[in-house]
């Protein structure tokens, strides 16, 4: 018998930007423990299929060590979805339209950052990523949203650097909090006990810097 897969499948509107971005760094940085049973997807509700993600999302995403030159828009429809899937939107308005298609998926649809803010508040108190997505989707009812929190994630298309950085800024950091809560559901995967963290431009530049001098000590010794 084969082990479970969960399924998540990021949403957005054009699956150009916002949804490849950060279904990339969610898949690249998951804890090997959990990496073959959650299986990443994602789709737009208005996307127009098979185009190419946005060249900027394609440059910021090499910043982060994501290949996206692969990635081609699909649109959100009943196919795409199935039972038990887990959904993480961009904004909160997407919700809706997922729940238009499958009503049955309403106690594991949230937005990005709405996930993010409720798992955080539950942390240590599921063990796997179904047990996760059950307690997040209880805290829902409990947990209130302050008046200075917006669970949507802006929409950087056609717009000025300031909207690209506060994409890229709320994306990494809903994504970054995430990853710690499933670093605590599963055997840790490195020394300190965490998951694979999120690093900056800069710091990521560095890490490859250091990679690369590492081998040419090696060569040399």
């Amino acid at each position: 018998m084969t082990a479970r897969s969960d399924r998540l499948v990021i949403v957005c509107t054009a699956n150009v930007i916002r949804s490849p971005f950060v279904a990339g760094l969610l898949a690249s940085r998951m804890p090997s423990s959990l990496e073959q049973r959650l299986i990443l997807d994602s789709a737009g509700t208005m996307a127009r299929p098979s185009i190419p993600a946005d060249p900027r999302v394609v440059a910021l995403g090499r910043t982060y060590g994501l290949d996206l030159d692969p990635h081609r828009s699909r649109r959100l429809d009943e196919g795409v979805l199935r039972t038990g899937d887990t959904v993480l939107t961009a904004e909160r308005a997407h919700k809706r339209v997922v729940l238009d298609l499958r009503p049955d998926l309403i106690s594991s649809v949230f937005a990005l950052r709405e996930f993010a803010r409720l798992a955080e508040a539950v942390q240590g108190r599921a063990s796997s990523w179904a047990g996760l997505v059950q307690a997040v989707s209880r805290a829902r009812l409990t947990v209130r949203r302050t008046h200075d929190e917006d669970d949507d994630v802006v929409d950087p298309v056609g717009g000025p650097d300031a909207a690209w950085l506060a994409f890229e800024r709320q994306a990494t950091q809903a994504v970054s909090t995430i990853l710690s809560v499933v670093a605590t559901l599963a055997p840790p995967v490195h020394p300190e006990g965490s998951a694979a963290p999120i690093l900056t431009r800069r710091e990521y530049r560095r890490s490859r810097e250091f990679s690369v001098l590492d081998r040419r000590s090696t060569r040399k010794g």
